[in-house]
């Protein structure tokens, strides 16, 4: 079911137990949009039948916030038009060329390359990972894309973040909302979760000119521009104690 975020916006509820981020919907007068093409086939599924359920048009393109598995390993089941930062394009262009067997995804876990983490949340969702197809995003762009929906005006920007280096956030203007993705958490090293407060204030100043109200990270609850920036001070003010 999709859930309303403001009188355009909606979104399918994240999902911490599925290993599903939140995905966006966003209604043009012209066109839809979808934010991030979800962590399967079936997750991509599940939010086309969210959209049927809600009488809308599926949407007509999908953007990605950055290449982890969770946000686009749906994307090969998606038939329209993928937007993404040329970073996430590059990272995208390498994980399409590793090999997905039992054997190979351990040995690229010992090497690094996927997270040990998320090896056995990959397998849950492919118990056959010779089925998983890593899809290339159609359009690219460097520092930021702006599409016109139809009275629906969407800026996508790449931001730095803690978290990867190819983030890219959806500030849907009139609405006064932004789709975060993945932008406000930390950096998964050697499977630990690991603060970068430097990045952080430098995100803290590219968000602050936007002019938004509520904000959908991706695996949590909607909160509103200060409430995040609050969090994001409380975090940097820790980080700098230890």
């Amino acid at each position: 079911m999709l859930e309303q975020l403001t009188p355009r916006v909606y979104h399918l509820r994240f999902s911490q137990t599925k290993d599903r981020p939140s995905l966006g919907y966003i209604r043009g007068d012209r066109f839809s949009l979808m934010v991030d093409a979800g962590n399967s086939p079936a997750h991509v599924q599940e939010f086309q039948a969210a959209v049927d359920e809600a009488g809308f048009r599926r949407p007509d393109l999908v953007a990605l916030t950055h290449s982890h598995w969770d946000h686009c390993f749906g994307l090969s089941a998606l038939d329209i038009p993928s937007i993404a930062c040329v970073q996430t394009r590059q990272s995208l262009e390498m994980v399409s060329k590793l090999q997905w067997t039992p054997d190979e995804l351990e040995k690229n876990a010992e090497k690094g390359i996927v997270p040990r983490l998320c090896v056995p949340r990959i397998r849950a969702h492919f118990p056959q990972l010779e089925t998983i197809r890593v899809a290339l995003p159609t359009l690219t762009f460097s520092e930021s894309m702006t599409l016109d929906l139809g009275n629906c005006t969407c800026v996508l920007q790449h931001v730095t973040s803690p978290h990867a280096r190819d983030t890219m956030i959806v500030w849907v203007k009139e609405e006064r909302m932004v789709f975060l993705g993945d932008a406000v958490y930390q950096e998964l090293v050697d499977d630990v979760w690991t603060e970068r407060p430097e990045k952080l204030r430098k995100l803290v100043q590219e968000l602050l000119p936007l002019d938004f109200t509520v904000c959908q990270p991706a695996h949590q609850r909607a909160m509103t521009k200060e409430e995040l920036l609050t969090w994001f001070a409380r975090r940097i003010q820790r980080a700098e104690e230890i």
